[in-house]
């Protein structure tokens, strides 16, 4: 598998179109893949109860990061925080649904850092194309969506979602 250059993006920094994409792909309650031998070594390391924490839920789950391909401005995985059996978890979910790792956390720790991108072009960029997949995604809602209303959709020629026929 090919191996892509990283940026790690975290909640509380944005840009808020990336999440705004996360949420809206990671939108409904799913069982989560455990088959990886790493993490299946890390988990039995760190004690974490696969068995609990592959059952992903984002209405209980917090969002804390994404990282995104630089080449492309996609999100390639995700860090969710989970309390399971009074434990703090990091679940990091990658590509279809797949468990990438799991990591203990102390209540406190929230994923600030250096390797966090917090501004510039590459952030600019990331916004953008996640600003446009929200809204190519999103479906249209009634009269508002044909005119750019207060439903997140830019306004269309002839109504509709950009780039929908």
């Amino acid at each position: 598998m090919p191996v892509h250059d990283t940026a790690r993006f975290h909640v509380a920094s944005g840009p808020e179109s990336l999440f705004a994409r996360v949420r809206q792909v990671m939108d409904e309650p799913r069982e989560l893949k455990v088959h990886a031998p790493h993490l299946r070594r890390r988990a039995a390391e760190r004690g974490a109860p696969l068995e609990r924490l592959d059952r992903f839920d984002p209405g209980a789950w917090e969002l804390v990061m994404a990282e995104v391909r630089r080449d492309t401005g996609r999100f390639v995985s995700t860090t969710w925080r989970v309390v399971v059996g009074g434990g703090h978890w990091w679940v990091v979910v990658g590509l279809h649904d797949t468990i990438v790792t799991v990591i203990d956390v102390e209540e406190w720790r929230r994923g600030f850092g250096d390797r966090i991108v917090r501004d510039g072009e590459l952030f600019e960029r990331v916004g953008r194309l996640n600003a446009g997949l929200v809204a190519a995604a999103a479906p249209a809602r009634g009269p508002a969506a044909a005119v750019g209303g207060d439903c997140g959709i830019a306004a269309v020629p002839g109504g509709g979602v950009p780039g929908k026929p």
